[in-house]
């Protein structure tokens, strides 16, 4: 007796395709009622303050109503649980009613614009930017309307970086940081940051420029760029330990005194330490000398103390440590209870370790021109959001709002 083969008794492929397509008709569900759950509260939100704005609810005689309905209008809104269809606008008469959901031109909530930036950089292109968005469901973001979001943030870039500096800033950090970019080949290229900080420890980001490397002439242009803006002649610069930053600094404000950065003067000695066993202990007490001083005479005498303790078993790392020492004792000359914000560059330190985390993201940057938005969008979303386009995209139809 011969056995017939029965492919139907092999259940497994069916069976993921049933679990696969299980999966699909559930996500499928949950945007169909995220969508439905989203209109409705947009248009709570929309009657709701109409009728404040009229002064009356419907068919309710008021003394303070302002004006009478005049029917609506439907309009679609593309959302970031899809696009919802039919949502009714009511109009008035004699009056201009904007409403606070959306401003009268906006056609993508801030979010999303930020969202759709960092797509482009990711992307390092129009077309691929527009495939990763396009697969979330927002087909209606076209290449040009991303080109058009680009052009709009170099122009906002441009009136950030020309903008004037009105404020005194006392205190001003230079510092440096490294970030990939791609133009012939892949190079290591430098932001170099200009941060301000008052005498109650506001702190502002001043302005940046993207070099090649940090040279003194880099750094002559950022500082010159701050004096030309309307920067005042600080009362003290602090930086690292770079040659190119202090000697541009005393080239553009001569008679304001610098600051080294002390924690890098600790970690510099600690990079000719001999004996690896001393490196913890090496540290500790170099970082004793200032923290523990009260004064110039303080510092000097633990100074000459740590000196006498170190100088036999590491005299490469004290003779490091002694090498421009006097630069990192000009904060003395400054109120003692701004001391712990200037002795070091850790505020400047601060801000570049989350702008290196945002910039992570990216890998590296296809041209300078990318670098610059991606580095604009990160202070936007720090300090504030990125304002609406205004005028109207012509792929999308004028009846269509973008919101998230």
């Amino acid at each position: 007796m011969h056995n017939t083969l029965n492919f139907e008794g092999h259940l497994t492929t069916r069976w993921f395709e049933s679990k696969r397509q299980f999966r699909a008709l559930f996500w499928e569900d949950l945007q169909m009622k995220l969508r439905n759950e989203t209109k409705v509260i947009i248009q709570q939100m929309i009657q709701t303050e109409f009728n404040f704005l009229i002064g009356a609810e419907p068919y309710q005689r008021a003394p303070g109503r302002k004006t009478k309905r005049n029917g609506s209008y439907t309009r679609s809104l593309e959302t970031v649980v899809g696009r919802i269809e039919d949502i009714r606008i009511p109009r008035a008469r004699n009056l201009d009613i904007r409403f606070s959901l959306f401003d009268r031109w906006q056609q993508v909530e801030d979010g999303v614009l930020e969202a759709m930036l960092q797509t482009y950089l990711l992307g390092r292109s129009g077309a691929c930017a527009q495939e990763i968005i396009q697969s979330f469901g927002h087909s209606r973001f076209s290449k040009t309307f991303l080109q058009k979001l680009t052009h709009r943030v170099e122009n906002d870039l441009q009136d950030w970086l020309n903008r004037p500096i009105s404020k005194r800033w006392p205190y001003v950090f230079i510092d440096g940081m490294v970030v990939g970019v791609r133009e012939a080949e892949l190079q290591q290229w430098c932001v170099l940051w200009a941060f301000g900080m008052d005498e109650h420890h506001n702190t502002e980001i001043l302005g940046f420029v993207i070099l090649k490397s940090e040279s003194q002439e880099g750094c002559e242009r950022l500082l010159n760029d701050l004096k030309r803006r309307g920067l005042q002649t600080p009362k003290l610069i602090i930086s690292d330990d770079s040659k190119a930053i202090e000697n541009a600094a005393a080239m553009i404000f001569p008679h304001t005194p610098q600051q080294g950065c002390m924690f890098h003067k600790v970690k510099a000695a600690g990079q000719h330490i001999k004996n690896s066993k001393n490196k913890k202990r090496f540290l500790r007490d170099a970082s004793d000398v200032y923290m523990t001083a009260t004064g110039q005479r303080s510092l000097l005498q633990n100074l000459a103390a740590f000196k006498n303790k170190w100088r036999r078993s590491e005299p490469r790392a004290v003779r490091s440590f002694v090498t421009g020492f006097e630069r990192t004792m000009t904060y003395l000359r400054f109120p003692k209870d701004h001391w712990r914000w200037i002795y070091t560059n850790n505020s400047m330190e601060s801000l570049i370790d989350k702008v290196r985390d945002w910039t992570h993201r990216y890998g590296y940057f296809q041209g300078r021109g990318n670098l610059y938005i991606a580095l604009f969008t990160f202070i936007q979303h720090k300090q504030k959001p990125l304002a609406p386009i205004e005028d109207q995209s012509a792929e999308l139809p004028k009846d269509t709002i973008l919101i998230a």
